[in-house]
């Protein structure tokens, strides 16, 4: 239950992406590897239960099959989500 509420009080304060996070095209290139080591890079989240990993390219593939709501979040607050990172765009 605690880790539920967690959860959800983490969802309640991140902003959303947007409807078309696809069409984002700044943040395309890769997550820099020291901000992806300390938990301080933006990556995008599917907030689902099937999904299990964070990206850095909005055009991912992976992410592309979300039918869900998605997320912009820092590395930490992924991790805390139970996601890892894409082994495709990460």
């Amino acid at each position: 239950m605690r880790h539920l509420l967690t959860t959800l009080l983490l969802l309640s304060v991140m902003a959303p992406v947007g409807p078309q996070p696809r069409a984002l095209t700044a943040f395309s290139a890769p997550v820099p590897v020291a901000a992806a080591l300390f938990g301080s890079a933006k990556v995008y989240v599917c907030i689902s239960r099937e999904s299990v990993a964070y990206h850095s390219d909005p055009e991912c593939k992976g992410l592309g099959k979300c039918t869900h709501i998605v997320r912009k979040v820092t590395t930490s607050v992924a991790e805390k989500l139970g996601k890892r990172a894409c082994k495709t765009c990460m």
